[in-house]
């Protein structure tokens, strides 16, 4: 029997990429359509309060889970794996969300007010944290089951059900409020989700590669032991991205300050659509990786390194121009003519967007180098530098971008040193 690993074949891996890439793009326009369609349907003030909740839904998705994704899709990649892998890899996740509720029970009078005091927004919220569990284990699952169609089109159909309720909500509801849109959010993850969840854990869905029943099955606790250093970077990571939208509502003090909160979460939104590009593809683009740098070819990783900061001086300098040319009228366009804000904001955001760009890549050029405890440091950094920011700037829009671009710039070229420190000793991730 033939035994596929996705990332050995450059034909499969060229094509598997392709077939993400082509989901990412759709749900990306997909997702903006759905932020565009809410952004209408709602007063500048309490499209702030959906900002907080969209922003902590990424939290609590991508920053807790994406390292669940990563180390499933890896496993089911591996020949001759351990039985049980993903019963294991879902325990793994429930787990983590059932600690998400506990925080949020704590949380509960802070998340109350990022979100508009409105309590069904913050249940919403919980539910969340236990459909986002699944949600990422069927990804990584199908990403190391090489069934890369198959993640595309679950993709796509999770955005296109967000968009289709949302325009369900602001042709039906009289008069909308941003908790029957976060509720939209959540009936989308799930229905989109289960059914596939539901087929792998039947075993409809064939693996790219063979368990071995030699090797034994797969407990919850080594696939803690190989989330736990990536999760401190995923949450650092969502934290930095994300967090701005849910403070500066939070520390609106009247008003006018709610309504300048809904009008950056609107420019954060439109600056930051690279992302959708970029972000979902870190699983995608390990095992490329990985076959770079698993020589230990010192010249190869130097080469890594200049590709990307060359294409990052150069993203930036184009996003400079386009972010201040035509930044406002974009914004406009998309979201309307209340959310505009000047020209000086859209670019220092559109900037950030490039370094955090940045720490993304060079963080997944530590992971492919078996350095996962760095992939941490590096996002501490970033959010350390950016936290000092928000206490020493007292504009309630300025301190956030400032935060979010320095943040970014900070991480990117720690990673970037991280990555060129030669390490000690290496050592080869094993399955167990």
């Amino acid at each position: 029997m033939e035994v596929r690993v996705l990332g050995n074949d450059p034909s499969s891996r060229t094509r598997s990429l392709g077939l993400v890439g082509l989901g990412i793009v759709a749900s990306g326009l997909l997702v903006n359509a759905y932020l565009a369609i809410i952004a209408r349907s709602l007063p500048a003030a309490d499209y702030a309060y959906f900002g907080a909740f969209w922003s902590l839904a990424l939290v609590a998705g991508f920053g807790v889970f994406l390292s669940v994704e990563q180390e499933t899709a890896r496993l089911l990649q591996t020949p001759g794996r351990p039985l049980g892998v993903l019963k294991a890899a879902l325990f793994t996740a429930g787990a983590m969300a059932l600690a998400q509720i506990a925080l949020l029970a704590l949380a509960w009078p802070l998340l109350g007010r990022a979100f508009g005091g409105h309590a069904v927004t913050v249940v919403a919220f919980g539910v969340l944290c236990v459909v986002s569990a699944g949600q990422f284990v069927v990804r990584g699952a199908l990403i190391g089951m090489d069934r890369m169609g198959r993640h595309a089109f679950i993709m796509f159909l999770d955005a296109a059900l967000r968009v289709g309720f949302a325009a369900l909500v602001a042709l039906l509801v009289g008069d909308p409020g941003s908790p029957e849109f976060a509720c939209t959010l959540v009936a989308a993850i799930a229905l989109s989700h289960a059914p596939q969840l539901v087929s792998l854990l039947r075993r409809r869905t064939r693996a790219a590669t063979e368990a071995d029943p030699a090797a034994g099955s797969l407990g919850p606790r080594a696939v803690w032991a190989a989330v736990a250093p990536l999760l401190l970077g995923s949450l650092c990571a969502q934290i930095l991205l994300n967090g701005p939208p849910v403070l500066v509502p939070a520390l609106a003090g009247n008003e006018i300050d709610a309504t300048r909160a809904g009008q950056f979460l609107a420019v954060f939104t439109l600056t930051r659509i690279p992302l959708f590009l970029v972000v979902p593809l870190q699983t995608a683009l390990l095992p490329m990786l990985t076959a770079t740098l698993h020589s230990g070819d010192r010249a190869a990783l130097f080469r890594v390194i200049r590709r990307i900061s060359a294409g990052l001086l150069a993203l930036a300098t184009a996003a400079l121009t386009l972010a201040y040319l035509a930044g406002p009228w974009l914004v406009g366009l998309v979201f309307g003519p209340q959310y505009v804000l000047p020209a000086g904001h859209v670019a220092i955001l559109a900037v950030g967007v490039t370094a955090y760009i940045g720490m993304v890549l060079v963080t997944q050029v530590l992971v492919a180098a078996v350095r996962h405890r760095l992939v941490g440091w590096s996002w501490l950094s970033g959010l350390l530098v950016a936290a000092l920011t928000m206490t020493l700037v007292s504009d309630l829009l300025l301190r956030a971008e400032l935060a979010f671009l320095l943040g970014s710039l900070a991480g990117w070229l720690v990673g970037t040193a991280l990555v060129l420190t030669k390490p000690r000793e290496r050592v080869l991730q094993s399955v167990r």
